[in-house]
């Protein structure tokens, strides 16, 4: 514990702002900044969607929620311009997002939906 405070007060979450609250239900394997953006995150959810979340100017808010995928989604990755997500769902299929606008750009199936 930090100084001469209680443990309340240590774990105390005043003034912080939450923007995960959407996946209550399940499991966020993978947050990630996007590429040289501090102020764009986003994560994945075993409940088949992706958040884009803003955090800065202003408080916290979630841009938009990717939805598409038939289940979980295990992994994604930003391109290096921030302007597309891959992501790769437990359904067995690979998407293309556009984070801007939440189209799905392309769906493929993976390698490992194919075994």
């Amino acid at each position: 514990m930090a100084g001469d405070t209680t443990l309340s007060e240590n774990y105390a979450f005043a003034g912080v702002y939450h923007v995960f609250d959407q996946h209550t239900d399940s499991a966020v394997p993978k947050v990630q900044f996007a590429h040289d953006d501090r102020h764009l995150l986003a994560c994945c959810s075993l409940d088949g969607t992706i958040s884009v979340c803003r955090l800065a100017p202003g408080p916290p808010a979630v841009l938009r929620v990717l939805r598409g995928h038939d289940g979980g989604v295990a992994d994604f990755a930003w391109s290096l311009s921030n302007d597309v997500l891959v992501s790769a769902s437990l359904d067995g299929t690979l998407r293309l997002w556009a984070p801007n606008d939440g189209r799905c750009i392309q769906v493929s199936l993976s390698l490992l939906g194919s075994l």
